[in-house]
Order: structure tokens, then C-alpha cells, then sequence
């Protein structure tokens, strides 16, 4: 056995200097890999280099180290290899967005294999099944080895696996759309240790060793170093059908998918220049509001939305931009907002017609009361039609208000809960109720709407005979309970159009309250376990709690 601590001959540097240099590119990149944001992604290929990171480490003790020391740092060395194979699948199947890592079978099933393969690589100085080692002097002092059975099958089954991970990523390739031949290249590199290996197996020119931790530093350095922008648009876009044009960090072009080009054929070698300059109509609708592009094709009109994703790698920000034909939806969008606007101008016209006919109904009362005998029959049908033009009136508004309100909602914000519960109690008729609100924070709405679904169960309180109302901000929406006439054996009639329930006059307020709910998908219900008077409960909203308050009350 050698006693020499160190071999500094050209021909072992020529051995251990390449492992050692793919060691330091392995951990070199672990921290650039960390920085992709697919969390996936990430693990799998900071496992895959950390793995293959410690087998060439020990792929240098193997050569390095005394003599003692040598079998054991190749054994360990093995079980890192192995573990590498597993670390390339999970990366493979993650970039590539199908969900082989992540079902559980097939992790417990490779699990199982893992272990057994390496209890049989750590057992082999017992069963000598897997190798044998001898120490030789040529070409230099080093530890032989000679491969049993168990090793070939073993390394039958990594290159298969292997090459499944292989076939996953050039299918990938030949689906983005990109030019993907210098990742396919880079992705070759790591196939190219094995034409080592087996150079090596048939005519021993060269010690057998095992080089594919070379691959693979060669594969990580040109993705994450040199062809990083091109290797997260392939993760990002996907399929080839997808339009997406790939931006730098100050938006000017890198790359762009086929379906982009049949879009917007200036799109053509203009890579390296500014999107403003190129697709102009892109850059502006990306950045607004609506992000729908509008555009002729072939005589017809059609719409793109267009969408931003940001991708990071270390210190290189890029940009996917997406876009994605949304013609039939946006033609439908529009032929229905165009529906509602003339639905609206319709109650707006028709409330406009009933209003006045009602303030002529209300004069023509006003003459014959002052002409009638107070107390007489006359007197009493003219207050009672003068009481139904009020509450005609009443409804007339609702109406009109339901009209203006009563559509999907297509923008929520965030509202301060508490401003608008006590906006909407202003504006409503509370006579000599008090308020309680109970929680703070904000709520995903839209302010009318909300306002108006407020206002209505407020006013609904107000005519079952609340004395106070209480509004609790709740995980997922908010509870409104007024102390008055609890709900009898038919709760739900009091969310239904046509029930009057408890009465004329209320009975327009919760189902009008109910469509300012469902409106932005949000659920209403009575609460039936509440018994100290009327408690509505409004489920599915978006709430971000802040520090509670104590409860305050208004009047």
C-alpha cells in the first residue's frame, strides 16, 4: 500500500484535478441554483448538484488520500453517485412540469431501491459482489478497481433512469418552440463521461473511475451561467403553442416562441431590441389596466390577453411575456357588458317614467286630501294610497339600484371594513338604533356594492324592529345581527324575491342584499342557530385582519 499522503504526478493530476474542479463548480452553483422560484426546480437541482458535488469530492480522496482511506472514500463515493441518479429524476420531472416527483408511490418505490442498492454497496467489503480492489503502480500508485455483477446491474439501471430523465427534457425542448439546440448541447455533455467510461472498461487506456460527475458540471455551468435566460423561458412558457415573447431586465428581447412570430411577425430577428420599439401595441397593453390587445387578423378582430411573469437566477431578472388568444371570451365579455349597459339605460329610463308618474300620483293625492273630510272613509283610502306611492317609491329606487349593481363584479379592492360599514350606516335610515362593530381590517369588494349590501340589511333591521346592530368581521366574510323579531319556521323566505317577509316594506332589503353578495361570490344565509333576533351571515370573502381593535359603537 502507498504511505504518501499527496500524489502531485502529472499523469494523477491529470485524474483528480478535473473531479476537484467539478467539485467547486458544484458548490459554486448551489447558491445560484437556490435563486430559481420554481420550488421544485430548485430543490431538485440543488440536490442534483450537492450530490454530485460529494462524489467528485470523494472521487479526489479516492486518489488523494492514503491508502487506508482510499476503499472507503470510493464506497461513499458510490452512494452519492447513486443518489445523484435520483436528484437528476426529480429535477426532470419538475422542469419539465409533469408531477412524477411528487406522486407518492412512485417516491416510495424509489425510496425502497435506493436503500437496497446502497445497503449493498456499503456491505460489498463483506460479499465482494459489487467490486474488488487491488493497488497497481502503473500509471501511477493507485486502488484498481474491478467491477463484480452487482455493479453492472446497478449501472444498467442509473443509465436507464438516466435516460428517462434525458428524454424528458429534449421532449421539453422540442415543444417550447425556442431554439433549444444549445441546451440540447449542453444537455449531450452529459452523456459524454460515459464514452469515457466505457473507452476505459474495453481498453483500459485510461483508469476506470466513473466520470459523470464531469457531465454534469458541464450541463449546470452552461444552464445556469451561460444559457440562463433561454433555460427559465423554456421552464416558463412551456408548450409550443403558447405565445411568449422572453425580455431582459430592461425589456428588450431575447427570445420569442413560434406562435409569437405568426402573431406579430416583426417579432423576426429582433432580438436585442427594445419591445417598445418592435411591438409597441405589446409593450403599452402588458403595462395597462385591461392587459387585452386588440388586433386585425385576416380581416377579423381579435384579442390577446397579455400577461408578465418575472424570472430570477441569481443576479439575471428576466421577463416572460405571455400572451394567450382570448377572442371568444372577450367577445362574449363585451356583448354582455353591452347587454347590462342597455339593461341599465332601460331601468334607468323606466325608474325616470315611474318617478314621474308617481310625483303626479302624489300631487293629485295631496289636492283630494286637503278637499276630504279628516276621518272619513275618503280620508283613510287617500292615506293609505298616499302610504303605497311611498313605499312604490322605495322600490322604484331599489330597483334602479339593483339594475346599476346587480352585475358580476369584474374589479375588487381592498376597503377599510370599518369606514365602510359606517359610511353605509350614514346613509341609511337608523332612526334610534345603535351600531357595534366588532373587528378590524380590510375586505376584497367593490365599494358600491358593498356599500349598498350594508346599507340594505342595516335598513332591514331597522323595519323588524332592531333597537342596536352588531357587525362582526369574520376569517372569511362578516355577520350582521339586529335584536329584532327573530325569523319563524321559514328563514330562507327572507332572501327571496315576492315572500314580503316579515313584511311589505322590508321584504325587498335581504334579497336585494343577497344579489350584492352573490355578485362577488360571496354566500348569504340566515344564521338559524342565532335566537336573540335576526343574524346574517356573508361567507366568502377575502379578509386581511389587522390589529384588533376594541368595539365601538355609533349611534
Amino acid at each position: 500500500m502507498s504511505t504518501e499522503l499527496l500524489q502531485f504526478e502529472p499523469v494523477a493530476i491529470g485524474y483528480w484535478a478535473p473531479f476537484l474542479v467539478t467539485a467547486l463548480v458544484c458548490f459554486s452553483a448551489v447558491g445560484r441554483a437556490a435563486q430559481i422560484e420554481a420550488p421544485d426546480v430548485r430543490r431538485g437541482l440543488v440536490w442534483l448538484l450537492a450530490t454530485t458535488g460529494l462524489w467528485a469530492v470523494f472521487k479526489v480522496g479516492y486518489f488523494l488520500l492514503p491508502g487506508s482511506f482510499k476503499n472507503p472514500a470510493y464506497l461513499v463515493g458510490l452512494v452519492f453517485g447513486f443518489a445523484a441518479v435520483w436528484a437528476w429524476l426529480y429535477f426532470c420531472s419538475a422542469y419539465t412540469g409533469r408531477s412524477y416527483h411528487q406522486n407518492r408511490t412512485l417516491r416510495r418505490l424509489g425510496t425502497g431501491i435506493f436503500l437496497g442498492i446502497v445497503a449493498v454497496k456499503l456491505t460489498n467489503p463483506v460479499h465482494g459482489l459489487y467490486y474488488e480492489a487491488t493497488f497497481v503502480s502503473t500509471p501511477f500508485e493507485y486502488l484498481a478497481i474491478q467491477h463484480g455483477v452487482f455493479h453492472w446491474a446497478v449501472t444498467g439501471l442509473s443509465y436507464a433512469l438516466a435516460t428517462t430523465g434525458l428524454f424528458m427534457l429534449f421532449e421539453l425542448y422540442a415543444e417550447s418552440g425556442y431554439n433549444t439546440r444549445p441546451l440540447a448541447g449542453l444537455t449531450v455533455l452529459l452523456g459524454v463521461p460515459v464514452v469515457l467510461d466505457l473507452f476505459a472498461v474495453t481498453t483500459g487506456l485510461v483508469i476506470d473511475v466513473i466520470y459523470a460527475p464531469l457531465g454534469v458540471a458541464a450541463f449546470t455551468v452552461g444552464a445556469l451561467y451561460v444559457y440562463e435566460r433561454r433555460f427559465l423561458a423554456i421552464r416558463s412558457t412551456g408548450e409550443a403553442d403558447d405565445a411568449a415573447i422572453f425580455l431582459d431586465a430592461e425589456d428588450r428581447i431575447r427570445d420569442y416562441t413560434p406562435a409569437a412570430a405568426v402573431f406579430f411577425p416583426a417579432l423576426d430577428g429582433a432580438s436585442g431590441q427594445p419591445l417598445q420599439s418592435v411591438v409597441p401595441a405589446v409593450a403599452e397593453t402588458a403595462d395597462s389596466e385591461t392587459q387585452i390587445l386588440e388586433y386585425e387578423s385576416d380581416g377579423q378582430r381579435r384579442y390577446l390577453l397579455t400577461t408578465r411573469s418575472t424570472v430570477r437566477l441569481g443576479d439575471s431578472t428576466g421577463t416572460v411575456l405571455l400572451l394567450s388568444d382570448v377572442t371568444s371570451a372577450e367577445k362574449r365579455r363585451r356583448e354582455l357588458a353591452r347587454h347590462n349597459q342597455q339593461l341599465e339605460g332601460f331601468a334607468n329610463a323606466l325608474a325616470h317614467e315611474l318617478r314621474n308618474m308617481l310625483q303626479i300620483i302624489d300631487w293629485r293625492l295631496g289636492i283630494a286630501k286637503h278637499q276630504t273630510e279628516p276621518g272619513s272613509v275618503i280620508d283613510e283610502s287617500i292615506r293609505k294610497a298616499d302610504e303605497a306611492s311611498d313605499r312604490l317609491t322605495g322600490l322604484v329606487d331599489d330597483f334602479t339600484t339593483l339594475a346599476r349593481y346587480g352585475q358580476t363584479v369584474e374589479r375588487v379592492e381592498p376597503i377599510e371594513f370599518g369606514l365602510a360599514v359606517e359610511d353605509a350606516w350614514r346613509d341609511a335610515e337608523t332612526d334610534e338604533m345603535t351600531l357595534t362593530v366588532d373587528g378590524a381590517g380590510t375586505i376584497e369588494a367593490d365599494d358600491g356594492r358593498l356599500q349598498e349590501l350594508l346599507r340594505n340589511v342595516v335598513d332591514f333591521s331597522r323595519l323588524n324592529g332592531a333597537r342596536t346592530v352588531t357587525v362582526e368581521l369574520l376569517d372569511d366574510g362578516f355577520a350582521i345581527a339586529g335584536d329584532g323579531e327573530p325569523p319563524g319556521d321559514n328563514p330562507a323566505g327572507y332572501l327571496a324575491f315576492g315572500e314580503s317577509i316579515p313584511s311589505a316594506e322590508a321584504g325587498m332589503k335581504l334579497p336585494s342584499a343577497k344579489t350584492f353578495a352573490r355578485v362577488h361570490g360571496w354566500s348569504i344565509e340566515i344564521d338559524t342557530d342565532y335566537e336573540q333576533g335576526v343574524r346574517i351571515l356573508v361567507r366568502g370573502a377575502t379578509i386581511e385582519r389587522t390589529e384588533k381593535p376594541a368595539p365601538r359603537s355609533e349611534s
